[in-house]
């Protein structure tokens, strides 16, 4: 959580696999000095391939967080893509993974256009109604966001954490 006006970490919630507790600690550490998302989006955290990836999570999601304070990222959680969809909304599922990701598992109504085939594909997307893009982690999805935008699309969210965040029942295998 970051404030708009001073651009401060307010506040952290963190669930998931892997070390939770070191992005905590920094968060933690970082409100604690009131640092802005600017300044943590460019720390230099420890990296060894065993225990730590080169991309650390906390400085992907404060970069995150920047661009949606920014306005150049407009997000929907889980929960609340999934009360829209019971709730009957007419939304489009991008899902810009590759086919064989796309073959394996998604979320049940997702319609596959590879990110690579995107450019070539947006007759097949509709400019009537909010497209909601996705991939794995939701990467590739803001790239296809600014693709869409780019070509005169207005109504893109991405879906935060893409499918590995989606805790709710998954497609197994092609629909």
């Amino acid at each position: 959580m970051g404030d708009r006006v001073s651009g401060r970490l307010l506040g952290i919630r963190a669930v998931g696999l892997g070390d939770v507790a070191k992005r905590v600690e920094v968060a933690v550490t970082a409100m604690n000095f009131e640092a802005k998302l600017d300044e943590l989006s460019n720390l230099d955290l420890g990296y060894a391939p065993p225990y730590a990836s080169v991309m650390d999570a906390f400085i992907t999601t404060v970069n995150c967080l920047r661009n949606k304070i920014d306005g150049l990222y407009r997000g929907i959680g889980p929960a609340e893509l999934k009360a829209r969809l019971d709730g009957g909304e007419d939304l489009f599922l991008l899902d810009v993974r590759s086919p064989a990701e796309f073959e394996a598992t998604g979320i049940p109504g997702g319609v596959p256009v590879p990110l690579g085939a995107l450019r070539g594909r947006m007759d097949e997307l509709p400019r009537d109604k909010e497209i909601v893009a996705y991939c794995k982690t939701s990467l590739r999805a803001y790239e296809a966001s600014t693709i869409l935008e780019g070509a005169g699309f207005s109504n893109i969210t991405v879906l935060d954490g893409g499918v590995d965040a989606w805790p709710y029942e998954k497609r197994q295998g092609p629909e």
